[in-house]
């Protein structure tokens, strides 16, 4: 009973943590900006859409437009910028220490 209890806050967090990371997705983008103007011009239309957290690592999916192979987005580099950021703002607005990041690209 208390591991469903666990899994129903964790749900509950997971998507709070998506909606606020939305809501700040310009925020965000600015920090991105900073370290590639390229992605984050390819990621304004980009939207959070799941967190999922797999041996302690959070794994963030972000829903993009289709991009060609030529401005495509290039792993694993990219995936690390926009993980570096969201940590960032997390740290930089609410004083959040979070855990290791990684970012999925999906069309």
């Amino acid at each position: 009973m208390e591991q469903k209890q666990e899994r129903v806050h964790y749900d509950e967090f997971s998507e709070q943590f998506v909606s606020i990371v939305t809501e700040h997705w310009p925020d965000i983008l600015l920090i991105i900006n900073r370290q590639s103007p390229r992605l984050s011009a390819l990621l304004r239309v980009a939207t959070p859409t799941t967190l999922k957290r797999m041996n302690g690592v959070w794994r963030i999916q972000l829903i993009t437009r289709r991009i060609s192979q030529r401005e495509g987005l290039q792993s694993p580099r990219d995936n690390e910028i926009v993980a570096q950021a969201i940590r960032l703002w997390a740290h930089t607005q609410a004083q959040l220490r979070l855990p290791r990041i990684t970012v999925e690209f999906m069309l």
